[in-house]
């Protein structure tokens, strides 16, 4: 098993590897560690923003799939002709974690505006920066793949003042989480 995060700090005590911020670079980061390391599987680890009320702020939940976000055409100011499909976690990770199940969805940077979140919740719970370029990457590979996310605030315009409220806690609770893996 490969943990993976984006930053050090997620990984605390874990032995992995951090990837860097925002999915284009952790997707080409993953990929280099893919073809290096061939690991059997790969577990994500990290703090995400609840569209709604549950998943609620200080709980833990394991991505089911996996979206990115075109947030331009969301708002209605442009288009992508080829949108991005789903990753699908994988079902055997998630039924040996037992944590709460969660759609999770990509966006590039933290969403703080009321009228962009709620186009970006229809249809999911999660919001992470990382979680969709590192999917797609062992998707691409056919590496079995699962995030393990700590729920560290609300989306919307306090997020970044909630997560850094919560955010210790949150990773922390991830990363106990995803200890169950390493069997």
């Amino acid at each position: 098993m490969l943990f993976v995060s984006a930053i050090q700090d997620e990984l605390g005590d874990l032995a992995g590897e951090p990837l860097g911020v925002g999915p284009v670079v952790a997707a080409i980061r993953m990929a280099t560690l893919l073809e290096r390391l061939k690991p059997e599987a790969v577990c994500f680890i990290g703090t995400a923003g609840t569209y709604g009320s549950e998943p609620r702020v200080g709980s833990v939940i394991a991505s089911r799939r996996i979206g990115l976000s075109p947030s331009v055409a969301v708002m209605g100011l442009g288009y992508v002709p080829r949108p991005p499909r789903p990753v699908e976690c994988d079902r055997l990770l998630l039924e040996s974690l037992g944590l709460e199940r969660a759609d999770v969805l990509t966006v590039s940077a933290i969403t703080t505006d009321p009228t962009l979140m709620a186009r970006l919740a229809d249809g999911w719970q999660v919001e992470h920066m990382e979680a969709y370029g590192v999917g797609l990457a062992c998707h691409k590979a056919e590496v079995p793949f699962v995030a393990v996310l700590g729920i560290a605030n609300r989306v919307g315009p306090d997020a970044h003042t909630e997560w850094l409220e919560n955010q210790a806690e949150a990773q922390d609770a991830a990363r106990e989480a995803a200890r169950n893996l390493r069997a």
